[in-house]
């Protein structure tokens, strides 16, 4: 039996706000206002309440009754049209509180009218439509789960079903009896599939006493999940119980001392208390009982896991296609049709990873044969298919389904970006507010906080996915993309070249994607409701074609419902005077385009939220006016640099975002300007403190009342001078911020030393702090008791000649204290520091330790540094350093030492350092250091598996000491390049035993004459080998070339090729690059080789301006001749399969010579 949905409507949530706004005192101060009927107002109200009444019926009929969806579209018009009209006495309202002058009104009473004769005419369809009042909405019907699983089913998962199993099978304790193990994710991901693997595995079924699989769904009914159990557990279970309480009595009794596994399948409970009231019996089961939870909400995972949860991502394309075909092709055997599987292949790109999509459309694609068929479903979008063909779409519609009304229009709005478009949480959070889309529910909620909670479920219902290359950005699936589409109908276009799709009348909501063919201004011209009109630029793609080169006074005209206009990257220098006149545009987005001004009339925005222009380099002033939007929550001019702010900036006091600040010497330009925006939120860069003149001013900015704020940059900029030391320190005196900030940086200090709160308690809570360009700071400030800072970079001060005691902050405690020093720094960094020439450990507390969690050291460009570094740095996986010509000290002692890199450090002595130091490193890049270097010991660094060694001047061996209990020391090398060691002369001559070895790199090793011996047996899966200006390198493959070679590339190495002009390539079955070989050009020959055929096009595209290319069949080898500048390059390729359908181009020039292949 269907449930009854607990979100309701889609519409519901937008008559709920149009209900709320008619009873606001705006709107009933302009009915009095201006001698309009109060009766009038009434009709309205009742006909909303009306058509509300029959919301659900329409909802769940329109899927089936194209008479129905037209209704529900035009009341969904209708109620767009009445949001733009309150919204309309809501500005007429705010310009007449302003203005002393009459408005006319007439045009608002004239729309009243008219809205209500369209409530009228649809209520009266309603009753046509017989749309029942008061109807619950209903879910459609879903196949319950069971335990049993099909083999066809399993492909993948194999380190998820591993994972998982190993949590089953443990025995580990833990604070309850049971451990609850959830397995999340969206629907279709597979996550019933996976439960059923480990339900079924035969370790599992010997472990457990009692198992039994519940598929709970929707309804949460704890009387009936606990009937269920007790049914599958005891045999003598009597089907007359039907009181709670006596049910888990016998559950009870059932599971004393016997060790279970449940599955509840499906699960979609949000109550804690409805779980707490289910699992008291439960307790009674043997130690190492556990229960798996399959949802796709991270907020039932959390309700109920006592394990980590197993969230499930998509599948990789090989398990894709291996479903695929054993639903599609029976036998899995996709090569009797090679054209099916080619479309086959693309089909299955098109679910990205679902399983359930997969399995769907290969069980539709397994009874038709025909090419034209599977075509259809190619080039079809998922949710043309009928429902009894695809349960895709439903599977993902019960998802949204299940959102409350509020959510699905949050939900529906994403409609508007393309696939793998990667978001901003604060971004749409912004449009989602510029379209009302966030509902406070009390006046004292952040409007901002609201949106957070909305994006979070959404998040934890698996709707939103976070970025794999991005983690501050978030995906949708594509199926979840198609979705979002499906609901939001025709008022929703997405120009991005892929679907015939063209703004309409009805059309709300309209994005255009760059790199896209271009649309006319004329196709949005049709659009003069809309409300969202947003350009989106994927990363990586195209800045061109826009959607506009310039926004015309015209077409913002036709536009005047807009309540969001984003262009960022639009070719526009210019935007018209017109645009002061969209009253209702809430967000605004210029970033990234080439306008020079913001027109003076963008102050008269009075409901504008957000305004953003980064990175408009032309732009150098705001319009002036700006203190007028008291509306304005976020400002965001990062990248841009303005002459001055506009004046009055503390006016904007409901301001959450304020990115940059620029101090003027005008009047109304201070620092003191900032103190009345008190709610600031995020991070604030503040430019110009050169110019505070008084410290009284910046005192007055009040950074230490800023409880939000979490980053702040303080910038003097120009060079400044230390006449004034004292009073640059007390100025950053003044700018103390709250104890809450997370980071902290500050540029171009002109001052010789630091205010006491920087080191202090006061930046308890610091996680990140820069201080860069502080150039007549000659003493570090007290950072070591800071405990929670974690990243420091100290760059460019110039006059610094010592890091001692004082940068530890040793005298804040009594010396026979032991206590520890930079408690939390992960990673620290000292840049450009030109006098700096030691480091001091804290010598007056010898008891005291430093930097035990630091994982990366750098340092940089500080050629005067001797020494000392820290003597052992016991976290440290990644140490730099570079340009440190002085350098002569060893290097700490880290025993978890996974990457170094010496760079430009002559004096640096390698051997001298401890040799624990390197046991552990897997990464070691050597350039222009350690000129005493003559021998590079590989006993050093056993579990190296990238090294490259570059201009050791004296280096003239690589050593190895073996012995019989010494293992291969070249057993975790992956990389090896070598260059620029002019003294080289060869490898260890105990051999180079080097089996995992892809890659070897040798260039500009004059004296070096050979390669290491035996490279088939000792180098078996090397893929890539280069050797380059290596005169007197010889080297014959007598045994045949490397077999798993890839890629070779061998240029100006003379003696090489030495007597050799063909060799075998028969075995080299892998190379896929070119092979080449740059030799002195031999005489021309004109006549053509006999018995060849020509380069298969396949490999047409790793070739330059190719002038003759051979296939010669009989020897399996294949030549390619370049000429050019006196030289002959021939390369050499493997046997590969000829295409027959497609032939590579001949290019014949007069000039090139023939090849004697």
């Amino acid at each position: 039996m269907a449930l009854e949905l607990v979100g309701g409507a889609l519409l519901n949530a937008v008559f709920d706000t149009l209900l709320e706004r008619m009873s606001s005192p705006e709107v009933v101060n302009f009915f009095m206002k201006e001698k309009i009927s109060n009766q009038l107002l009434k009709n309205l109200k009742v006909s909303l309440l009306s058509v509300t009444a029959v919301l659900n019926d329409a909802e769940e009929k329109h899927m089936t009754n194209a008479s129905v969806k037209e209704w529900r579209n035009e009341l969904q018009d209708l109620a767009f049209d009445a949001d733009d009209m309150l919204d309309a006495i809501f500005i007429h309202a705010r310009i007449a509180a302003n203005q002393v002058h009459t408005i006319k009104s007439a045009p608002l009473k004239h729309n009243i009218q008219a809205i209500l004769e369209r409530f009228e005419f649809i209520i009266k369809q309603k009753c046509v439509l017989n749309l029942e009042v008061g109807r619950n909405l209903m879910l459609p019907k879903k196949i319950p789960s069971s335990s049993l699983i099909e083999a066809c089913d399993v492909c993948g998962r194999d380190d998820e079903k591993d994972a998982l199993l190993k949590m089953v099978l443990s025995d580990a304790s833990n604070d309850s009896s049971i451990a609850v193990i959830p397995i999340v994710g969206m629907g279709g991901i597979g996550k019933t599939t996976l439960a059923q693997i480990i339900y079924n595995d035969s370790r599992v079924e010997t472990e457990f006493d009692l198992r039994a699989w519940i598929h709970v769904s929707e309804e949460f009914d704890v009387c009936k999940i606990t009937k269920t159990l007790l049914e599958v557990v005891s045999s003598s279970c009597s089907h007359d119980i039907k009181d709670l309480n006596s049910l888990q009595l016998n559950l009870k009794m059932s599971l004393a001392e016997k060790k279970f596994l449940f599955v509840f399948d499906d699960v979609w409970n949000e109550n804690y208390i409805s779980w707490d009231s289910m699992r008291s019996p439960f307790k009674h089961g043997a130690q190492g009982s556990k229960i798996i939870v399959t949802t796709r909400s991270m907020r039932v995972a959390s309700i109920m896991q006592t394990a980590s949860p197993c969230t499930l991502g998509e599948l990789s394309d090989k398990d894709c296609w291996n479903l695929f075909s054993k639903h599609a092709f029976g036998s899995g055997d996709s090569i009797v049709d090679p054209k099916r599987e080619r479309i086959g292949r693309e089909i299955v790109q098109k679910c990205k990873g679902l399983p359930l999509g997969v399995k769907t459309l290969a069980g539709l694609l397994r009874s038709k044969s025909n090419k034209q068929e599977w075509l259809k479903v190619l080039n079809s979008e998922i949710w043309d298919l009928k429902d009894h063909e695809s349960n895709v779409l439903p599977a993902l519609r019960l998802s949204y389904h299940f959102l409350p009304s509020h959510l699905k229009r949050c939900f529906a709005y994403c409609a508007l970006f393309p696939k793998n478009y990667e978001f901003e949480k604060e971004k749409l959070i912004l449009l989602w507010m510029a379209e009302d889309l966030v509902q406070q529910s009390t006046r004292n909620d952040r409007i901002e906080d609201v949106g957070d909670e909305y994006f979070s479920e959404l998040v934890s219902r698996t709707f939103f996915q976070q970025s794999t290359r991005d983690k501050s950005r978030f995906v949708m699936h594509h199926l979840v993309n198609d979705l979002a589409q499906f609901v939001s109908g025709k008022f929703l276009v997405r120009l991005d070249g892929k679907r015939c799709n063209m703004a309409e009348e009805r059309t709300r909501y309209l994005s255009h994607i760059i790199a896209h063919p271009p649309v006319t201004v004329d196709s949005v011209r049709k659009a003069t409701r809309l409300r969202t009109l947003l350009q989106i630029r994927l990363v990586g793609g195209s800045t061109s074609p826009h959607l506009y080169d310039g926004i015309s006074h015209e077409l913002l005209m036709g536009l005047r419902c807009l309540r969001v206009l984003s262009m960022v990257g639009a070719s526009i220098y210019t935007l018209p005077g017109s645009i002061g006149e969209l009253k209702h545009l809430r967000y605004l987005d210029f970033s990234g385009t080439e306008i020079y001004e913001l027109p003076e009339s963008v102050s008269e925005l009075y409901n504008l939220q957000t305004l953003k222009v980064a990175g408009c380099c032309n732009l150098d002033k705001l319009p002036s006016l700006m203190s007028c939007l008291v509306d304005l929550r976020y400002l965001d001019i990062s990248g841009i640099f303005l002459r001055r702010m506009p004046l009055d900036m503390s006016k904007l006091s409901n301001l959450q975002m304020l990115s940059d600040y620029f101090i003027g010497v005008e009047y109304g330009c201070s620092i003191g300007q900032l103190g009345s925006l008190s709610v600031l939120h995020g991070s604030l860069f503040i430019h110009n403190l050169k110019l505070v003149v008084n410290c009284k001013d910046s005192e007055e900015a009040k950074l230490k009342e800023k409880i939000f704020l979490r980053k702040l940059i303080l910038d003097w900029s120009g060079n400044g001078n230390t006449d004034n030391s004292q009073h640059e320190k007390d100025v950053l005196d003044s700018l103390q911020p709250h104890t809450n900030l997370k980071e902290l940086v500050i540029y171009n200090y002109p001052g010789t030393g630091f205010p006491k709160w920087l080191g202090g308690y006061s930046l308890c809570n610091l996680v990140a702090l820069e201080l860069k360009g502080c150039k007549y700071c000659y003493q570090l400030p007290p950072l070591g008791q800071l405990p929670c800072l974690k990243e420091l970079s100290i760059i460019k001060f110039d006059l610094l000649e010592s890091v001692s005691s004082e940068f530890y902050g040793n005298g804040a405690y009594s010396s026979h204290v032991a206590i520890e020093y930079f408690p939390a720094l992960q990673i620290m960094r000292f840049e450009h520091m030109p006098m700096w020439d030691k480091w001091l450990p804290d010598a007056d507390n010898s008891d005291h330790t430093a930097f035990r969690r630091l994982r990366e050291l750098h340092i940089e460009s500080c050629p005067s540094l001797k020494g000392e570094l820290p003597a052992a740095l016991p976290s440290l996986k990644i140490l730099t350093i570079r340009d440190c010509k002085k350098l002569l000290c060893s290097l700490p002692i880290s025993p978890v030492l996974r990457s170094l890199i010496i760079q430009n450090c002559g004096d640096l002595d390698l051997l001298a350092t401890a040799p624990e130091c390197y046991q552990s490193l897997t990464s070691f890049h050597l350039h222009n250091s350690c000129d005493s270097l003559e021998f590079f010991s590989f006993n050093l660094f056993p579990s190296l598996k990238t090294l490259d060694v570059s201009c050791c001047k004296n280096l003239e061996t690589l050593r190895v000491s073996v012995s019989e209990d010494t293992p291969s020391l070249f057993a975790s090398l992956r990389s090896l390049c070598i260059s620029h060691c002019p003294k080289l002369l060869h490898f260890p001559m105990e051999g180079f035993e080097s089996p995992n070895l892809t890659l070897l790199t040798i260039n500009n090793c004059k004296k070096l004459t050979s390669l290491p011996e035996d490279m088939h047996h000792s180098m078996p899966n090397l893929k890539a080998l280069r050797l380059w200006n290596c005169p007197n390198i010889e080297w014959t493959p007598d045994k045949g070339w490397l077999p798993k070679l890839t890629s070779v590339s061998i240029q100006n190495c003379k003696k090489f090729m030495k007597g050799k002009l063909e060799w075998s390539a028969s075995n080299l079955t892998a190379l896929s690059d070119l092979t080449r070989f740059k030799l002195p050009s031999p005489s021309p020959v004109t006549t053509e080789p006999q018995n060849s055929r020509w380069l298969p096009a396949s490999m047409g595209n790793h070739i330059t301006e190719p002038q003759v290319y051979r296939w010669r069949p009989h020897t399996q080898k294949l030549f390619l001749c370049y000429y050019y500048s006196q030289l002959l390059e021939l390369l050499i390729f493997p046997n590969i399969m000829e295409d027959s359908q497609s032939q590579a181009r001949i290019c014949w020039h007069v000039d090139t010579p023939s090849c004697n292949c």
